[in-house]
């Protein structure tokens, strides 16, 4: 790495830890201005624990939002290379924009990939140790030990299974009912059990009883039903695939998922976060787009405001996108991948135009 890499890329990664530092705090402090549900939660699990998922939901409202502050931090440290002329030094020694990106673009990528294969996912791994869900903060696995309805097939056909508890995930479930979808006019089972337990391939039903129109009732110990449902289709069921990190929806996409809506969502949340070092790429072009230009006065007010005005654009748009994927309304690829192909080209255009000429 040349002198001017490792400068731009100091420059860069000091300005945007801080941004995202400032993000991150006023975020927590948020947390903690909400004393009833921080004081709900020091009662059930203690202080410490409180503490712990203030800190880690802050965490990762801030990973949501690293769109906007990569492309406030590039904005800033660009403006600060400006004030002391370096950007100029940089220009008069023979070195075009393209060579000047070049680095921060690769620190970009890197920085990207660690966040969603990494920290993203040990946050998400404490969140759930933590049992959050238990007392309230979980997002996925949050209807636990409440009244849950699952459908159901297998090579014993359909069904519906309620469950008035779920625990583990969706891999334990207590005091259940099995209500059998059969056609107009045949008669069929109920089965009424304490807990069923999901392993490879089927339920285990543990201590219950069959009940049908045609015979008197039948208790039993242990009864299997098969299913093709899935630990990770289960929690996509009950919570949503944001609390699943980039290794568990791998691995979920890979054994199927046979819920249309939970796959869509899963393949939505999976190609959104292989896209976001993209994106983030996106935010750093547009930010020297609008600030790495020479300006003689030294003003920057206006073309701040459209910068990050832009930038915010980019992220509702990734939002609604995501939505969109996640509902099965739009492909999960074009949902993911379409704003950090904007968000590159929109960079890309405005600089060529700057630098170059008419595009």
């Amino acid at each position: 790495m040349s002198r001017i890499g490792r400068l731009l890329c100091r420059r860069l990664a000091a300005r945007i830890g801080l941004v995202v530092g400032i993000f991150f705090g006023i975020i927590l402090l948020v947390e903690f201005l909400d004393t009833g549900r921080f004081n709900q939660t020091a009662s059930l699990a203690g202080p410490w624990t409180a503490t712990g998922l203030a800190f880690l939901s802050a965490l990762r409202w801030s990973l949501l939002g690293l769109p906007v502050t990569v492309l406030i931090g590039s904005i800033v440290a660009l403006i600060d290379l400006q004030t002391h002329r370096e950007m100029v030094i940089i220009n008069a020694a023979g070195h075009s924009i393209w060579a000047a990106l070049r680095w921060p673009i690769l620190m970009t990528l890197v920085f990207g990939t660690l966040v969603t294969t990494v920290v993203d996912a040990y946050a998400i791994r404490i969140y759930q140790q933590l049992d959050a869900a238990q007392i309230g903060w979980g997002r996925a696995y949050g209807v636990q030990n409440r009244a849950t309805w699952f459908n159901q097939a297998g090579e014993d056909g359909n069904y519906m299974l309620f469950a008035r508890n779920v625990l583990q995930g969706g891999e334990e479930l207590r005091n259940i009912s099995v209500f059998r979808l059969l056609d107009d006019g045949e008669t069929g089972s109920r089965i009424h059990a304490e807990r069923a337990i999901l392993e490879p391939g089927r339920w285990v039903l543990h201590t219950g009883t069959v009940l049908d129109v045609d015979r008197a009732p039948e208790p039993f110990d242990i009864l299997a039903l098969s299913t093709t449902a899935t630990p990770s289709e289960l929690s996509l069921k009950l919570g949503t695939a944001e609390d699943l990190s980039w290794f568990g929806l791998r691995s979920a996409l890979r054994t199927g998922i046979a819920d249309p809506f939970a796959r869509a969502a899963a393949e939505t949340r999976f190609q959104k976060l292989n896209a976001i070092p993209f994106v983030l790429v996106g935010s750093l072009l547009i930010a020297f787009a609008f600030t790495a230009g020479y300006r003689r006065a030294g003003h920057y007010g206006w073309t701040i405001l459209y910068g990050i005005a832009l930038g915010l654009i980019v992220f509702l748009v990734m939002e609604m996108a995501d939505r969109a994927g996640s509902a099965g309304v739009l492909d999960p690829i074009a949902a993911a991948w379409g704003p950090a192909v904007g968000a590159i080209g929109i960079g890309l255009t405005i600089i060529l135009r700057r630098e170059d000429g008419t595009v």
